[in-house]
């Protein structure tokens, strides 16, 4: 006997409909009011909306207008004040022309000269010196003993080596040893500045072959 099998029919499979997003979904307070219209007009008389939720929406609806006023004011001012700022920036550098300034930095210019100085802060009471020159491609040129380096804002002639160095911009290093215990030295780039450059993050300050940020400035030491 052969048996026949059955096989139940596929239960159809039922596709929920796609919801899709039309217009701006932000509501404004103009299409806030168009709903609130139309709500009204279109409520049952027999059993009009609630007057009490009404009230309820429109302070949310009000509360919620206002802190978007105060935001786009706030912006408005944050746009003000960074104008202003950059105005001053601008100002304070155009100020330094001709001036010689002290930034944060390491940036030596040596002339050929023989009147170079290099600025520093010194921790504490100080110690023994040596100075250590980088050219501009961060070679390292030589470590010279300067003697004794006293705390405070400190000058050290460049003569102090004993080297003749080639004219040109390099970096320096000046490490202080009091003892056999390392001290903090804060290094300063001295600049006699003759132009200003204006980037994208500010205005900055042009010596020679130097370009130094306005906002690494420290101090204005000199007509």
């Amino acid at each position: 006997m052969i048996a026949d099998t059955l096989s139940s029919p596929l239960e159809p499979t039922v596709q929920p409909p796609s919801v899709q997003s039309f217009g701006n979904p932000s509501l404004g307070k103009e299409e806030f009011l168009t709903l609130l219209v139309a709500q009204l007009k279109n409520q049952d008389p027999l059993s009009p909306t609630n007057p009490e939720e009404m009230a309820a929406q429109l302070a949310q609806f009000s509360s919620l207008e206002q802190l978007i006023q105060v935001n786009e004011k706030l912006e408005s001012q944050d746009v003000a004040s960074s104008a202003m700022a950059g105005a001053l920036n601008n100002t304070a550098a155009v100020g330094v022309l001709g001036k010689t300034v002290l930034a944060s930095g390491d940036l030596l210019t040596v002339t050929g000269a023989g009147d170079e100085t290099i600025t520093v802060g010194v921790e504490g009471t100080g110690g023994a010196g040596t100075l250590t020159l980088y050219d501009d491609n961060g070679v390292r040129v030589g470590s010279y003993p300067v003697g004794p380096v006293g705390g405070g804002r400190q000058e050290i002639e460049l003569s102090l080596t004993g080297e003749d160095f080639i004219p040109g911009d390099y970096r320096y290093e000046l490490t202080v040893t009091n003892g056999d215990q390392p001290v903090t030295v804060q290094t300063l780039t001295r600049a006699r500045i003759d132009g200003v450059r204006y980037g994208p993050t500010g205005p900055v300050l042009v010596s020679g072959g130097l370009e130094i940020p306005l906002a690494s400035v420290v101090e204005i030491i000199s007509e």
